[in-house]
């Protein structure tokens, strides 16, 4: 497992640029399956966790007042959790390096979510463990009344917020950019997007919303098109596109 390296700020929470983000996760990439660097394709997730970070992953009915779908234990201690038989909330023993996932995402229709969630999850792993250390007093403390648990939400997108109000909302930006990187490296995404004009006879070129109706067409439909390939959410595909700047919107500074 490649470590990061990088900078950290006072409460020990990595200080990144998108652009070192992105070339760790093309590293990650390369040291866990090569072949997935320029190949476009889903990542088998399973074994990234539980092969390559040494992760164990526990599927059980997280109950905490927000819809939590993913929680990681850095250190060991306990976790509210729906017990099967009896309904009643009860607390879950934890050893450090579990990732906890809801129960909910084991259903098919929900894959594309759980290999999200649990890829997010294994970014916190990769370069969060020195902001939930238990020697640090300046962590996250508070968090579900754990220090030791960083947890993904639903429903909370993270990906395009412009500001950090605190380290968690900081570490919540990472893990998802990273976990996006990881998911769609940047190699593989850039084939699939040649693929995808090809397919239509088309030049590939950065799509600009409301310049032309064929161009919005194709900002509408290469999402999907990535989506099915990398085995990720629609939304998921999209930002990562509007990342990257494949797609944009019209007026976007960087047009000539």
């Amino acid at each position: 497992m490649l470590e990061l390296n990088t900078c950290y700020t006072f409460s020990q929470v990595p200080y990144i640029t998108y652009d070192a983000l992105e070339q760790y996760a093309m590293a990650l990439v390369h040291d866990f399956a090569p072949e997935s660097l320029r190949t476009p394709g889903p990542i088998d997730v399973d074994a990234f966790l539980e092969f390559y970070l040494r992760l164990t992953v526990d599927f059980r009915r997280i109950c905490y007042n927000k819809k939590v779908l993913g929680m990681t234990a850095f250190n060991n201690g306990m976790v509210d959790i729906m017990d099967d038989d009896t309904g009643l909330v009860v607390e879950l023993p934890v050893m450090a390096g579990t990732v906890i996932i809801d129960s909910s995402l084991e259903i098919k229709r929900n894959e594309k979510r759980r290999r999200f969630t649990m890829t997010h999850e294994g970014c916190h792993w990769l370069i969060h463990r020195k902001a939930f250390a238990e020697d640090n007093p300046f962590g996250p403390a508070g968090t579900y009344a754990n220090q030791y648990l960083a947890a993904k939400e639903g429903r909370v997108d993270y990906s395009r917020s412009q500001k950090e109000r605190s380290d968690i909302e900081s570490m919540e930006r990472q893990a998802d950019f990273l976990a996006s990187a990881i998911l769609m490296p940047k190699p593989a995404l850039r084939e699939a997007f040649k693929d995808f004009f090809t397919f239509y006879g088309d030049k590939p070129r950065r799509l600009v919303r409301g310049i032309s109706p064929m161009d919005d067409c194709y900002a509408e439909q290469l999402p999907e098109y990535v989506s099915k390939i990398f085995n990720v959410s629609k939304r998921a595909a999209l930002i990562r596109l509007e990342k990257l700047t494949a797609i944009v919107n019209k007026g976007w500074p960087g047009r000539v």
